[in-house]
């Protein structure tokens, strides 16, 4: 269910024995470290997403355009250690980090953490949301082109699919056009190397590679910000 739009993972399967195999080390790594966790400025659960800014500068301006708070989401999930977070580098691809180093430099106002609604309680386990970030998306590349589907992805896209597998449908894509109406940055951003797009493969302009994704959605940080499914966990009102 939850890539059937990357052609049934196809050769992305190899990606997933990976992902196994990272998951088979979490499980040995929480058994040897329980007890151990860093603490986070919240009561952290496995699942909970993480919303900041200054990770990716698509991300950042399409939150520019859209007025929303954050540019780019990650995912928390138990590690060795303490406490990780899976999230998409723009060079990188869908990797991890440590939680306290993913934050280590912004202040409570610069960054904020939600949980999903009416989910079970997995504690400092993992849960269905940051198992399916591991499994299906670990290790793939970036998504440049902000387009659904394939074998990479994009921020947001990652925790949509990972919250959409383990049964929530959290935020709306906007089209294309849509986000960049007021943004010529944005534009310029979603027509950057046009020619390799997989869009305008069979286009010869940017004009004519603009008509055909113009229409093409898009999912934002912000729209899964801002989902009624979601309730914010940190930083609370005093």
């Amino acid at each position: 269910m939850l890539r059937q739009v990357s052609n049934d993972l196809g050769t992305g399967g190899v990606r997933i024995i990976s992902g196994v195999a990272c998951l088979l080390q979490c499980v040995f790594a929480l058994q040897a470290h329980a007890g151990e966790w860093d603490e986070a400025a919240w009561d952290w659960r496995a699942g909970d997403l993480i919303f900041r800014s200054g990770i990716d500068p698509m991300d950042d301006l399409i939150a520019q355009a859209s007025e929303a708070e954050f540019g780019s989401v990650a995912i928390v999930r138990a590690g060795s250690g303490g406490p990780h977070v899976v999230y998409v580098d723009p060079l990188r691809g869908v990797t991890e980090t440590m939680l306290d180093d993913f934050i280590a430099d912004l202040g409570e106002e610069n960054y904020a953490a939600y949980r999903v609604k009416d989910m079970a309680d997995w504690g400092q386990g993992d849960s269905p949301i940051s198992y399916n970030a591991l499994l299906v998306a670990y290790g793939h590349d970036a998504d440049r082109f902000r387009l659904l589907g394939g074998d990479a992805y994009y921020g947001a896209e990652m925790v949509f699919l990972a919250a959409l597998g383990a049964g929530v449908a959290l935020g709306a894509s906007t089209k294309r056009a849509e986000l960049a109406k007021n943004s010529p940055d944005l534009k310029e951003a979603f027509l950057a190397d046009w020619q390799e797009n997989p869009y305008c493969t069979y286009v010869t302009t940017r004009k004519e590679c603009w008509s055909a994704i113009r229409g093409t959605a898009v999912l934002t940080s912000g729209a899964i910000q801002s989902d009624p499914g979601l309730e914010k966990v940190y930083p609370l009102p005093d």
